[in-house]
C-alpha cells in the first residue's frame, strides 16, 4: 500500500482516486471468473496507445469509446492481477494512470470541475469503473446517489412524526376485525350516529353515498364530500367521504375508517396510512379484515395511542360447492356472477337476457346513481341475478345467495394473474347476506379446485403499509419526475413501502412535452397537485380535457358539452369528463354553474341506466367477420368458420404468388 501511494504521489492523482482504480482493476473477487488474455504486454501496449490517441479528439469521440476502454482495462487487469512478473504490473499501472488522467480531464471538461474524489467515495464506484468512465458514473449513477442521500436527509425516518398535531392528542382506536358480512361496519356506524362532529372514510364514493343515505334516513344531518361530488347539508353532524378527502387539520370526536386493509394497496394505500397516522379524532373506529390486525396494532403503538380489539364473526354460514358451475343450466335467482372485465360482464348479462333471465350489472366505470339503480333492481327482485366485476367485494350490500366465479384470472393493471386468497375471500364473503339467507354459497365456472383452496387458505398477515410522496422533497433542484423516480429508488422505511407514482410521472411528462410552454412548471407543489389528480389516462377524451385545463388552470372553464357519441363508452367517457371538471373546479376555485353540472350529470347517469335497461343484445360478443354471436369467454375476435375461411384465402394467395412470381400485383 505504501509503495502504491508513493507511485501515486509522483502523479497529479488524488490518493483516494488511485486506490479506487487499483481496487477496480487489480482486485477481483475470487468467485469472479474471467478469461485470461494472452500476449499480455502487447495488450497493455495497445490499450496505452488507444488512451493516448484520445487527447486530441472531440468530446463526442472520446465519450463514444470510454466504455470500451474501461471494459478492456478490466479484462487486462484481471490477467495482470494473476501475473507474477513485477515488470508487467509496473507497465499496467503506468497505463492505468493514463486512463485516470483521461477520466479526470474529461470529467472536468464535461462538468466544469466536479471533484473526482467525491465520486469515488460512492460505494459502487470501483465496481462501476470496470464498464464506465468517471463522467458516465457521475451522470448516470452519482447524481442519483446524491439525490438519494438528500432525500434520506429530508425524509422523516418515522412517518408518525409528520403529524405532530395528532401526536399531541389522546386518541383511542376501536379495531373492528372480521370477514365480510360480519357486521363490523354496521357497528362502527351505530357509534358514528352519536357524533357531534364525525366523519366516515371509505374506499368508494358509492359507499360514501350509502353511508350518507343511512344517516339521512336515520334523521342525522349528513354531508357527502368526494373528489367528484359534494352534497352539503346545513347543520350536519357527520361527513361521509372517500378516504382521499380527509382534511387532517379538522378535529373530530368520532371517526370511522373503513376497509383499512387497503393501506397496503400499491396505488392508494398511502391515503389509509395518512388517515390512521394523522386523523385528529378522540375515538377512531377502524374496520378491516384479519390480515391487517397485527400491522394496525404496531402502527397504533408507535403513535403512542390506545386501542381495543373487537372481533366479529360472520352472521351467516358460507359453503363452497365443489361442482363446476354451468351457466347454460345452473343460473338461479339471487346469483352473483363475477367476471373481471367490463366487456365480459356485459357479454354475460347479454347472454342471460337472451335466455329471458334479467340481470343487473355492476362494474367500476358505472356512475354512482346508475350503480345504485342496478342495485335497487336486483334488491327488489326486478332483476333475478347480478353480473359484476370484483368491485362488488368492496362493501356493496346486496341480497346475494350465491357467488359464482366465472374465471379465476384478473388483469391488475400490469399483467393478467390468478386471484389471491384475500381477493377470493373478499368477493365470496358477499354471499348469504344476513337477514335474507341463513347460508351463502360459493361456486366456480372454472378452476374449481383452485377457488376452493384459496377460500380456506390461512390468512397471511400484512407486514407493511404504504406511504405517499413527501412534499418536502420538492425543494430539490431537479425535474419533478426525476425527484419522484429517485424517491422511489431509495430504501423503504421500517413497516412502510412507497406507493407507485408511475402514472403521476406519465402525467408530468405529458405536461413537460406539451406543445405550449406552461409558465407554472417551476411551481412543483402546484404541478404535483395536477399530476396526482385521479382520472382515466387511457380515455383519450378525458386526457385531452385534462391537458386543456392544465394549459390555463386558473381560468374558469365551461362545463363539458354533451357528447356526440351516445354509446355506452361515449356516455361513460362524458361522465368521467364531468368528474374531472368537478375536481378541477374544486381545486382551482372556479366559479361554475353547479346546477348545469348537476343536470348534465343526472342526464348522463339516466342515459347510461336506460342503455343498461334496454335489450343487452348489443353487448354480446360477435364475430367481426360474419357477425355470429360468440360465447362470452371466447378468446378471439372471429369465429372458427371465418378463421378457416381466411386461412384458405391466404393459401390461395400464396399459390398464386408461386404461380406468377413476377406478376406486379404480388410484388
Amino acid at each position: 500500500m505504501v509503495n502504491e501511494t508513493k507511485e501515486m504521489n509522483m502523479e497529479d492523482i488524488p490518493e483516494s482516486v488511485w486506490l479506487t482504480y487499483i481496487n477496480a482493476f487489480l482486485n477481483f473477487h475470487p468467485n469472479e471468473q474471467r478469461r485470461p488474455l494472452g500476449s499480455i504486454e502487447k495488450q497493455i501496449g495497445q490499450l496505452e496507445r488507444r488512451i493516448a490517441r484520445k487527447k486530441g479528439q472531440e468530446s463526442h469521440q472520446i465519450l463514444a469509446d470510454m466504455k470500451e476502454l474501461h471494459k478492456r482495462a478490466a479484462a487486462i487487469g484481471y490477467t495482470v492481477a494473476n501475473h507474477t512478473e513485477k515488470r508487467v504490473h509496473k507497465k499496467y499501472k503506468h497505463t492505468l494512470r493514463m486512463l485516470i488522467r483521461l477520466d479526470i480531464a474529461f470529467l472536468n471538461k464535461m462538468t466544469g470541475g466536479v471533484n473526482p474524489e467525491d465520486i469515488v467515495h460512492m460505494k459502487r464506484t470501483a465496481e462501476l469503473l470496470r464498464a464506465k468512465s468517471l463522467y458516465e458514473i457521475y451522470k448516470e449513477e452519482y447524481m442519483q446517489y446524491l439525490v438519494g442521500q438528500r432525500i434520506e436527509e429530508l425524509m422523516e425516518a418515522e412517518p408518525e412524526k409528520q403529524y405532530p398535531e395528532a401526536r399531541g392528542m389522546k386518541r383511542h382506536f376501536i379495531l373492528h376485525i372480521g370477514p365480510t358480512n360480519s357486521g363490523k361496519t354496521y357497528q362502527a356506524l351505530q357509534r358514528l350516529k352519536q357524533a357531534y362532529h364525525g366523519i366516515y372514510l371509505g374506499p368508494l364514493r358509492l359507499l360514501a353515498l350509502e353511508v350518507y343515505d343511512r344517516m339521512m334516513t336515520a334523521g342525522i344531518p349528513c354531508s357527502m364530500i368526494t373528489g367528484e361530488e359534494t352534497i352539503r347539508t346545513p347543520g350536519s353532524f357527520v361527513q361521509s367521504s372517500t378516504v382521499e378527502i380527509l382534511d387532517i387539520r379538522e378535529v373530530y370526536d368520532i371517526a370511522v375508517i373503513d376497509e383499512a386493509q387497503m393501506m397496503a394497496d400499491e396505488n392508494r394505500g398511502s391515503f389509509w396510512t395518512r388517515a390512521l397516522l394523522g386523523i385528529r379524532a378522540e375515538e377512531i373506529h377502524v374496520c378491516c379484515s384479519g390480515t391487517a390486525e397485527n400491522l394496525l396494532v404496531r402502527m397504533i403503538r408507535r403513535c403512542g395511542d390506545t386501542y381495543e380489539i373487537v372481533h366479529h364473526e360472520r352472521n351467516t354460514k358460507l359453503e363452497f360447492i365443489p361442482k363446476r358451475f354451468d351457466m347454460s343450466k345452473d343460473v338461479e335467482p339471487g346469483d352473483a356472477l363475477i367476471a373481471f372485465s367490463k366487456k365480459n360482464v356485459l357479454a354475460i348479462a347479454a347472454t342471460l337476457e337472451g335466455r329471458g333471465i334479467k340481470a343487473s350489472v355492476i362494474y367500476g366505470n358505472l356512475p354512482p346513481q346508475t350503480r345504485q339503480e342496478q342495485v335497487r333492481l336486483f334488491t327488489e327482485g326486478v332483476n333475478q341475478v347480478v353480473v359484476a366485476t370484483d368491485a362488488i367485494g368492496m362493501g356493496i350490500n346486496l341480497p346475494i345467495r350465491r357467488i359464482v366465479f366465472m374465471n379465476s384470472m384478473k388483469f391488475d393493471g400490469t399483467d393478467k394473474r390468478r386471484l389471491e386468497a384475500e381477493e377470493v375471500r373478499q368477493i365470496a364473503g358477499r354471499a348469504g347476506r344476513y337477514g335474507y339467507y341463513d347460508v351463502g354459497y360459493v361456486q366456480s365456472a372454472m378452476d374449481t379446485e383452485y377457488i376452493g383452496r384459496k377460500l380456506v387458505e390461512p390468512l397471511y398477515p400484512l407486514n407493511r403499509a404504504r406511504i405517499g410522496f413527501p412534499e418536502v422533497l420538492l425543494d430539490i433542484d431537479m425535474e419533478l419526475d426525476e425527484i419522484i423516480e429517485a424517491w422511489e429508488k431509495t430504501k423503504n422505511l421500517p413497516m412502510y413501502d412507497k406507493i407507485s407514482m408511475t402514472e403521476s410521472v406519465k402525467k408530468y411528462r405529458y405536461l413537460k412535452n406539451y406543445r405550449r410552454k406552461l409558465s407554472y412548471m417551476e411551481d412543483r407543489k402546484f404541478v404535483l397537485s395536477l399530476i396526482t389528480c385521479p382520472f382515466d389516462v387511457k380515455d383519450r377524451e378525458v386526457l385531452r380535457l385534462w391537458l386543456r385545463y392544465c394549459e390555463r388552470p386558473t381560468e374558469t372553464h365551461n362545463c363539458p358539452m354533451l357528447p356526440q357519441d351516445f354509446s355506452l363508452e361515449g356516455l361513460e367517457s362524458y361522465y368521467k369528463q364531468l368528474d374531472l371538471f368537478t375536481q378541477f373546479s374544486g381545486r382551482m376555485n372556479w366559479e361554475v354553474d353547479k346546477e348545469e353540472v348537476a343536470v348534465n350529470r343526472e342526464w348522463a347517469q339516466h342515459e347510461i341506466g336506460e342503455l343498461l335497461k334496454e335489450d343487452k343484445g348489443q353487448f354480446e360478443k360477435r364475430c367481426r367477420g360474419c357477425g355470429v354471436v360468440l360465447p362470452w369467454d371466447y378468446a378471439y375476435p372471429i369465429c372458427q368458420e371465418c378463421y378457416h375461411a381466411e386461412g384458405e384465402e391466404d393459401d390461395r394467395v400464396l399459390r398464386s404468388m408461386r404461380r406468377y412470381p413476377h406478376d406486379r400485383k404480388w410484388r
